[in-house]
Order: structure tokens, then sequence, then C-alpha cells
């Protein structure tokens, strides 16, 4: 995660729990250049992929990449099951 971040610095500004819509969003990252998507991303840990996305329409965290062409919404939750395996789900959604 933390190298998508840096490298990600290239083409967007990268913002972490930022104010947007209803609350904070984890991630958010607003391209600096045409051609590249806005992302929100949310992240869990021991829930779903799913709430993560869930969360980000709720709280209506668009509001900030609103005036963007492509917007994407990325929820990831991490979780550790009762062996303590790590596992990890990750759902990307276009904004409609």
């Amino acid at each position: 995660m933390t190298l998508c971040y840096l490298y990600a610095r290239n083409y967007y500004e990268v913002t972490r729990e930022d104010k947007s819509g209803k609350g904070f969003v984890d991630y958010l990252f607003t391209p600096k250049k045409k051609g590249y998507p806005a992302i929100i991303l949310e992240l869990k840990y021991n829930k779903t992929a799913q709430e993560a996305i869930d969360q980000i329409k709720r709280k209506n965290y668009v509001d900030r990449v609103r005036n963007f062409k492509e917007i994407l919404y990325v929820g990831i939750n991490y979780s550790i099951d009762a062996d303590n395996h790590k596992h990890h789900d990750c759902i990307i959604e276009k904004y409609k």
C-alpha cells in the first residue's frame, strides 16, 4: 500500500482523512492531469470491501471530486481469521 501511495503522488494529489460529504474519506486521489480518474479509497479491518464501498456512497464522499469525468470507488478490507491467516478483498466500482 505504501509503495502505491508513493508512486501515485507522481500523478495525483493524495490526501488522507479529508473532510468530504458526511465524513472523512480515508484516501482521496485527485488527478494532477487530465486522463486519470479521481479515486476515493476506503479501508476496513475485519469487515468487507463492500462495506467500504457502501460507506463511500452513504457518506457522499464523491462531493470533493464530483467535477471529474471519471471517478472510481475503491473499497479494501483486511482481516485475520481464527487461525491467524491474513486475508484481503478489494472492490473497484465506477461512479455513475
